[in-house]
């Protein structure tokens, strides 16, 4: 085999008699950062949970001699135990008296203080990981797997929560880690912060791999085509604005104070902030999620939302990119249709079947059925059928939370159109993003929050990249 490395041999894997991996051979060598790239449904996840162990091939071999730490899109971290039990889990260190042995505590909480200063990660040892933003969650999973000194270190879709700061810690820590001794594969759609980092590409497509070139020669060579639109032509439409859909007065929670705003049928309204502005808190407390004061009318019609049952009854919907509110052990079916109990018992089986390929259809989720397991999905396909169950809901306010953050750029072109086609049809849509481009591409105005208010409103007229990221610099 040469130099150490992974060799991957006849890899084959199916679910449900649909092939997502098909292999022949490539070999992975120690001292490089492989990015590994393709759309939605190509089997990225799925290869990476077989190079890690996580999941078996129907056939074939992974062969190597190798340490190997993985953090999946998934949160691996248990959310009811402290940081220090979630970095020793399993490898706790004990004491010894008279035979018996305990658990050393002491030494576990101080243990994981100095590898969190080490990788100058400013978190309390004994908070509980639920009290934490997800963002830092992620950033604690890759620590955790770097603090077991790997081999080998994958990270699949690590960048979805993370803005463009905790993308640079990021890589960083990737860098610092890096060795010739050593390897790291990176997935993510990000392709732009992707490159700041890996040397390698390996693209895939139809799952198979068709090359692992030089970050440079894929660039130069075009072999990222495939994989993007050109997502800088948003489907922006001119629409003639309702009535307000959506009025919020006084919205107070732990976190937000005071925030003043309307929703008009057929507007797209952006969310933007820096990180610690909670801004994602305004679409929590909107769904119910969170407990809040002030008041929320729907077409003038005030509205006591105190459970996400509560704001469904009322059509306000929200998704977020963690998916959150999916039933992981159940078909794409049973998801797309579980928002509308009320209209589902008045569908057969068959009419249900129709209606959810009508939505993968509609949202290009490619290589799937209904009757599939959504655990079996790739991560980008449950963000799209997350988005085809709210759409199915029939909601009137779409509260979407970074939606697009773990989509390949050509489906981020599919959801967009959606978005234009529900807000012509009247909806209102509140977007809460990182990306900068989409807000000043899709939306209609923005609210720019700082420590938890308004500090800004920015009209369609001055919306570009440029002003957003002037805006924020200038905090």
């Amino acid at each position: 085999m040469g130099e150490k490395g992974i060799l991957i041999e006849n890899v084959k894997k199916a679910y449900h008699h649909n092939t997502v991996l098909d292999i022949d051979q490539a070999y992975l060598a120690l001292g490089n950062i492989y990015g590994i790239i393709g759309t939605n449904g190509v089997g990225k996840t799925t290869l990476l949970k077989i190079i890690s162990e996580k999941i078996l091939p129907d056939s074939g071999f992974i062969k190597h001699d190798l340490s190997i730490e993985m953090v999946c899109h998934e949160n691996g971290l248990f959310q009811d135990m402290t940081v220090y039990e979630n970095m020793f889990l399993n490898r706790e260190p004990k004491l010894s008296f008279f035979g018996l042995k305990k658990y050393d505590w002491k030494q576990v909480r101080l243990k994981t203080k100095e590898i969190l200063n080490a990788f100058n990660l400013d978190i309390d040892p004994k908070a509980r990981v639920s009290e934490l933003k997800r963002a830092t969650q992620k950033l604690l999973e890759v620590v955790i797997a770097l603090s077991k000194e790997p081999d080998v270190l994958i990270i699949d879709e690590p960048l979805t929560l993370l803005d463009l700061e905790q993308v640079q810690f990021l890589n960083d820590m990737v860098k610092n880690f890096m060795s010739s001794e050593r390897m790291t594969i990176y997935s993510s759609h990000r392709l732009d912060e992707l490159f700041q980092v890996v040397n390698q590409v390996i693209t895939m497509r139809n799952g198979k791999i068709v090359g692992i070139v030089e970050a440079e020669e894929a660039i130069s060579g075009g072999l990222l085509e495939f994989s993007e639109k050109d997502i800088h032509k948003y489907p922006k439409r001119r629409i003639r604005f309702g009535e307000p859909i959506l009025t919020v007065q006084g919205l107070k929670t732990e976190h937000i104070l005071n925030i003043d705003f309307e929703l008009r049928k057929g507007e797209i309204l952006g969310i933007i902030g820096l990180r610690g502005a909670n801004k994602s808190t305004i679409g929590k407390a909107l769904f119910g999620a969170l407990p809040y004061d002030g008041h929320i009318k729907v077409e003038g019609s005030e509205k006591r939302i105190r459970t996400t049952t509560h704001a469904v009854e009322a059509g306000l919907c929200y998704l977020e990119s963690s998916n959150e509110g999916m039933f992981v052990e159940d078909s794409v079916m049973e998801n797309i249709v579980s928002a509308n109990v009320p209209r589902v018992r008045r569908l057969s089986k068959s009419a249900e079947r129709l209606v959810s390929k009508y939505y993968l259809e509609l949202l290009n989720i490619s290589n799937t059925q209904v009757d599939y397991l959504m655990e079996d999905m790739s991560a980008g396909n449950k963000q799209k059928i997350l988005l085809a169950k709210w759409f199915f809901s029939k909601s009137k306010i779409f509260i979407f939370n970074k939606p697009t953050a773990n989509v390949d750029n050509s489906s981020k072109v599919d959801i967009y159109n959606i978005f234009a086609d529900l807000a012509a049809s009247g909806a209102g849509i509140i977007l809460i993003s990182n990306d900068l481009e989409e807000v000043a591409g899709l939306c209609d105005r923005v609210l720019v929050i700082e420590g938890g208010k308004i500090k800004q409103e920015i009209n369609r007229k001055d919306l570009s990249v440029h002003n957003l990221i002037k805006i924020l610099q200038d905090w």
